[in-house]
């Protein structure tokens, strides 16, 4: 089992925009998270499901990925992502999905600490489109997961 963990891309800036919901993806963070999936479905099977925070960054952020897949891959909002992650709680509906690849599309600080709840320890930091490659061998239970790899937008600049 494999999961994508990974922090939205590159947002407008804060300051630029009236409500952080809506705050959309920068083209600069569309274009890392498209450079980013392209070169991992180059090394790595495509998750079968995304999951994403409800704010549209988010849902910017896993269309993108979607996009470059190309192929039946479902996209749904998932308000457990939202600010806040209870890690337990998304263990539990990750189980329940019946999918065995899956991204999670969310938010810092949780992306950094629910990587340390899955792995069993470990500060990490997420900049903005930082993406995780978490493989569980029994299911997604908590300290369960193998950190395989992490890759940084910075890198595709």
């Amino acid at each position: 089992m494999m999961l994508w963990l990974a922090r939205h891309g590159e947002a407008i800036n804060s300051e630029q925009w009236n409500s952080d919901f809506d705050r959309p993806l920068s083209e600069l963070g569309r274009s890392q998270v498209s450079q980013w999936t392209r070169w991992l479905l180059k090394r790595e099977r495509a998750p079968e499901l995304i999951l994403h925070s409800p704010l549209v960054r988010t849902q910017q952020t896993a269309e993108t990925i979607a996009t470059e897949i190309g192929s039946e891959v479902i996209v749904m909002n998932e308000p457990l992502l939202a600010p806040g992650i209870d890690t337990g709680r998304l263990l539990q509906r990750l189980g329940n999905s019946g999918m065995s690849r899956i991204a999670c599309i969310a938010h810092q600080p949780d992306v950094s600490h629910c990587l340390g709840e899955l792995i069993g320890g470990g500060q990490h930091l997420f900049s903005p489109g930082t993406v995780a490659g978490i493989e569980f061998d029994c299911g997604f239970r908590r300290g369960a997961g193998s950190l395989r790899w992490m890759v940084c937008p910075a890198w595709f600049e």
